[in-house]
């Protein structure tokens, strides 16, 4: 039995790998919810098309330090993006295991220049 860490360590390294097959295992079927400054999903396979459609611009993911507590586990990460030029975004995500998979995941970081790289510079659109 994998403990609550070891789980979302392997969603992560999932996610790096772009095995999304992988990465939807370690996601629970019901009652599944993830929250950031910018989505919200209600299912595993909602949050599913997000990853699929933004991990090619996720250059590299760097975890600064993992925090656990029985069944949350806290990540802080670097996230590092490209689409025209790099940019680097400290990111918190807590996450919350039950019965060996996710079911729920909290995103925490600065929006501010994630939305920059998707409106256009005289802000319209």
């Amino acid at each position: 039995m994998q403990t609550p860490r070891e789980i979302v360590d392997g969603y992560l390294e999932a996610v790096d790998r772009r095995d999304y097959p992988a990465v939807r295992r370690h996601l629970a079927d019901e009652g599944f919810l993830y929250t950031s400054p910018i989505n919200r999903f209600t299912s595993a396979d909602e949050l599913m098309g997000y990853i699929e459609y933004v991990t090619p611009i996720v250059q590299r993911r760097e975890v600064r330090k993992v925090f656990a507590d029985g069944d949350d586990v806290c990540h802080i990460l670097v996230f590092t993006t490209q689409l025209s030029e790099k940019s680097s975004s400290d990111v918190a995500q807590l996450s919350e295991v039950r019965d060996g998979r996710i079911v729920r995941i909290q995103v925490i970081f600065d929006a501010y220049e994630y939305r920059m790289m998707f409106v256009p510079e005289d802000g319209a659109g």
